[in-house]
């Protein structure tokens, strides 16, 4: 239900200003930020600057987030400009601040562009892992190293964006949650192990470590080369046992992928189930410098599916996930339900030519449509206190239409030929990981982003068994 204080701040017309900052459009939004294309209101020459402005008034994440951008001064993190308070309707203070414009692509959307290699994978980890020894030099923890927060610019220089999960040393706790802030996919074997031991005590708080951060961009990884989170391989059957103490082993990336020897060292080593065995940041952006230095002519191949080898005139299955055991069955749901109220958070979208590239890879992209989407990051805040994602904005503002009614003019009808999805009476491709607000060309349908598909139309199957 909607207060007095609460404001339909999609709605600020272009023009708006807020602080020094004239607000030039809406670029992303999640559950409790949205983020403008700005420039400054003397200096609109100085070029586009992203405006993050808190959706309730007075929210305190906002505070540690400046507190952590003002300590990082490096060349991989977005620079803080400005931050401050807005007097909405009703004299209400929402927080706000300024940072660099970053015109890139989140890091899966660009892999499934570009193909990778694995040096090139070694060069941009490398950079992410810079970022992290600045944050965590800072004092600070990012605690939701993702793909969707981390940007890649036309030239492959990689940022991390969106500190809005972070803390630092001595922070004040804004909440006694037991999970912790950021995604479940990434969270380390020592967070998902907490969890299950201390699911019936929902305040006993887990505390992060640089650790974590480590892990989350050993998942980043995996889920780079392969186009799937870290499956798991052994068979330890740990149904009913509360007091277990050991991680299931995963299924090492190179048995899914053709890459470099190197780069799957490095990969297993950030997904080590021992948290000190990881290494610090600095350690891994040495190591992978180095790495992508030293690496042989074959770490320059693109990265590619391994051919399942031939068995009695059959291909073999890829490698699948085990049944999962109790404890993580428990936690994938408890993790869903708590996660369901977080919308998507994306600190700037890809620049005008890079949108309609996605569109036409989007083949590419379908591949992903089995596997299971990101979800935002909470900060410390509990569900209850999230708000809503707004309605999304026309289709003629660039993003975020939603999916038609009815089937659009010389769109494919069912029956729908997978990957396509039947949606409204049309087919439909999932835009891999791509959440909402959608890309121009995409459209929005329940949180997330799909492409129509135009081809010959299917001959009807009525009557047929």
């Amino acid at each position: 239900m909607e207060t007095s204080s609460t404001v339909h701040l999609p709605s600020l017309p272009p023009g708006s200003i807020i602080g020094s900052w004239r607000l030039l459009a809406l670029a992303g939004q999640g559950s409790y930020g949205l983020v403008f294309r700005a420039e400054h209101v003397a200096r609109p020459e100085a070029g586009p600057f992203a405006l993050k402005l808190a959706r309730q008034p007075g929210d305190p994440r906002f505070a540690l987030e400046v507190e952590l951008l003002a300590r990082i001064h490096h060349p991989n993190v977005p620079r803080l400009h400005d931050h401050g308070e807005w007097a909405g309707p009703g004299g209400a203070l929402f927080p706000f601040l300024v940072l660099d414009w970053v015109d890139g692509l989140p890091l899966y959307a660009w892999a499934r562009l570009h193909c990778p290699t694995s040096r090139q994978v070694l060069h941009l980890l490398a950079q992410v892992a810079r970022a992290l020894q600045a944050t965590h030099e800072a004092g600070g923890l990012h605690r939701d190293i993702k793909g969707d927060n981390i940007l890649v610019r036309p030239d492959g220089h990689a940022l991390l964006i969106d500190f809005g999960s972070c803390t630092w040393r001595g922070a004040p706790v804004l909440t006694r949650q037991s999970h912790p802030p950021g995604t479940d996919h990434y969270w380390s074997p020592q967070a998902q192990l907490h969890l299950w031991r201390f699911r019936r005590h929902a305040s006993t708080r887990y505390e992060a470590t640089v650790e974590d951060d480590v892990y989350a961009l050993g998942v980043t990884a995996y889920r780079l080369v392969t186009g799937r989170y870290p499956l798991i391989a052994d068979d330890q059957d740990t149904d009913g046992d509360d007091s277990f103490s050991s991680f299931p082993a995963l299924v090492p990336a190179e048995r899914l992928v053709r890459l470099s020897p190197e780069l799957a060292r490095w990969m297993g080593q950030m997904l080590s189930e021992q948290a000190e065995a990881r290494g610090t940041a600095v350690e891994l952006a040495i190591g992978l410098e180095l790495a992508a230095r030293r690496a042989r002519r074959e770490a320059d191949r693109p990265i590619s599916p391994l051919e399942a080898p031939a068995e009695s005139g059959q291909e073999a299955q890829a490698v699948p996930p085990r049944q999962l055991p109790k404890w993580r069955r428990w936690l994938v749901a408890a993790a869903a339900s708590v996660m369901l109220a977080a919308g998507v958070w994306s600190l700037v979208r890809a620049s005008q030519s890079e949108p309609s590239a996605i569109a036409r890879e989007s083949a590419r992209a379908a591949q992903a449509a089995a596997q299971e989407g990101d979800t935002a990051g909470l900060g410390e805040l509990g569900p209850a206190e999230q708000q809503s994602a707004s309605k999304a904005m026309p289709a003629n503002q660039g993003f975020g239409a939603a999916v038609p009614d009815e089937p659009l003019p010389g769109q494919r009808l069912p029956p729908c030929k997978r990957p396509q999805v039947k949606i409204n009476g049309g087919c439909w491709i999932l835009v891999g990981n791509e959440s909402p607000p959608c890309v121009e060309s995409t459209y929005e349908w329940k949180k997330q982003c799909y492409l129509p598909y135009f081809g010959p139309p299917r001959p009807s199957t009525s009557g047929q068994k």
